[in-house]
């Protein structure tokens, strides 16, 4: 059972239907719960002991929610310095060095600690593990999150084609050493996949912070079994999918005819698309897409940082806001910045004013912390019990210690959080009522040990793929030339930014 607690001296932003801050309240922390918000300097609301944590000059929020992430980025800090997605992925997929069940849980230990630190409470992971995840580092990772006390939920990744028949690019055009070598990359059947989800997903009704999504990758990289066997697996085990979704423009180049150049007609079509499920990226979406993904109340994930980190393109993301899309905010991998769920709120809402002309239509720091936390919270499945701070709601909380040079003298308070703020000033963060960060300092694990375990992972990673590394490098004057051809193509949408 969780411990209780009384918070003081702290401004609350309970989100929620609330659209102010509340001042001079403590909070109060029972059995997991907000169990009531006094005047300051009331008596307890309940009987029993309780733990004080006294603030001068704090904020407290609601938990922050990643609502796109990959824990094995974690062990590969600075090795991104930039190309399109489809050269990145063919470089992060070269990466075939063994990994075992314990590179699985201290790169997730190593991600949540991040996290935790940036105030960031719930995360998905979309897990890539080799050709299929094993039930190991499945559970592996999901002990890693149970430790360090975080909510999460793991989506492991699959896909059922090879990497260059995803891509619009002509084979014929590819070295015959080069193509052959790509054809003999066979990945398992679907078959394989969902046999260790059968597995996972039975070991994962038990568990109550951690839980089990569905995590095939994009429908360009997916045979129509696979999303068959998919929708099928959904509906038995009443879970959504987790995937990636029109990333990039070469991926909406792939888009099924039949359906209208929709993928998500086309996922609808196998039963994936629902307030369950969640659409990371989603930049070359249509208009189309828009009117089916607000229709199905499906979750989409703006991950803005990242797209410009690869040169993926803008999300139209006040356009979803407008049409009833709901929208979270995610990381994608940490292997070329630093997590922090309020940068991407901020660059979430500086990129609406180079994309919209009409200034009541930009993306406002209230809505920019919404998606960063409410949006998250529907992504989780977690809708009114995190996301908000209530008397009943988890008590899923980052407190800011704004007692620095940033936030002196305290502004509006909406925009000190988006503009001023990345997670630095995360004091203390509750999950579920228990204190899992204390002072800046992770209170269920040994930071240090984890640092020093990753390091050691991390610059033997590097060497055990440096082989495979290579032949990708060698292979890249190839394929860019096709791929930068695939990104001067005409499509019906525009997503990148042009100077004229």
């Amino acid at each position: 059972m969780s411990s209780s607690y009384q918070i003081t001296g702290a401004t609350v932003v309970p989100l929620g239907k609330e659209a102010g801050v509340l001042d001079a309240v403590d909070l109060w922390i029972r059995d997991g719960r907000i169990a009531a918000m006094t005047p300051n300097g009331g008596v307890a609301p309940f009987d029993g002991p309780y733990e004080t944590c006294a603030f001068r000059n704090a904020v407290v929020l609601p938990g922050l929610v990643n609502a796109h992430s990959h824990s094995a980025s974690a062990l590969q800090r600075g090795n991104v310095a930039g190309a399109p997605l489809d050269l990145f992925v063919m470089e992060a997929m070269s990466r075939r060095s063994r990994r075992t069940a314990n590179h699985v849980r201290v790169a997730a230990l190593l991600h949540a600690t991040e996290m935790l630190k940036r105030g960031i409470t719930g995360v998905i992971d979309h897990l890539r593990h080799g050709a299929v995840p094993t039930v190991e580092a499945v559970g592996a990772a999901v002990r890693a999150y149970q430790d360090i006390g975080m909510r999460a939920v793991v989506a492991p990744m699959f896909e059922d084609k090879r990497y260059i028949d995803s891509m619009p690019i002509d084979h014929a055009r590819l070295p015959a050493q080069v193509l052959d070598r790509w054809q003999h990359m066979n990945p398992p059947a679907p078959e394989d996949y969902f046999a260790m989800m059968e597995e996972v997903a039975a070991e994962a009704r038990g568990h109550d912070r951690v839980r089990i999504m569905l995590g095939v990758d994009g429908p360009q990289r997916c045979t129509t079994r696979l999303l068959e066997m998919a929708g099928d697996f959904a509906d038995r085990h009443k879970l959504g999918l987790h995937t990636h979704l029109l990333e990039a423009k070469t991926q909406a180049l792939m888009a099924p005819v039949e359906f209208d150049g929709s993928f998500v007609a086309y996922l609808d079509h196998f039963g994936l698309i629902g307030p369950r499920s969640s659409l990371a990226h989603f930049v070359w979406c249509t208009d189309r897409d828009i009117e089916i993904a607000a229709e199905k109340g499906v979750n989409v994930v703006n991950n803005p940082v990242s797209n410009l980190v690869l040169g993926s393109g803008l999300q139209p993301t006040a356009r979803l806001l407008a049409a009833g899309v709901s929208v979270a905010l995610g990381t994608d991998g940490c292997s070329s910045n630093p997590i922090s769920i309020l940068e991407q709120a901020k660059v979430s809402m500086l990129l609406s004013r180079i994309s919209e002309p009409d200034c009541d239509r930009w993306i406002t720091a209230p809505q920019a912390l919404r998606m960063a936390i409410e949006g998250g919270a529907a992504v989780l499945g977690r809708s009114g019990e995190t996301g908000v701070i209530k008397v009943g709601a988890l008590a899923d909380l980052a407190i800011f210690d704004f007692d620095d040079a940033n936030h002196r003298p305290l502004g509006n308070i909406w925009n000190h959080l988006v503009m001023y703020e990345s997670g630095q000033a995360v004091d203390t963060v509750f999950v579920g009522g228990d204190m899992v960060l204390k002072r800046g300092r992770c209170t269920k694990i040994n930071e240090d040990d984890v640092y020093a375990e990753a390091a050691e992972m991390a610059a033997k990673d590097d060497a055990d793929n440096e082989q495979y590394l290579a032949v990708t490098r060698a292979e890249r004057p190839v394929f860019q030339p096709l791929i930068t051809e695939a990104l001067g193509s005409d499509t019906t949408v525009n997503r990148f930014a042009r100077l004229t």
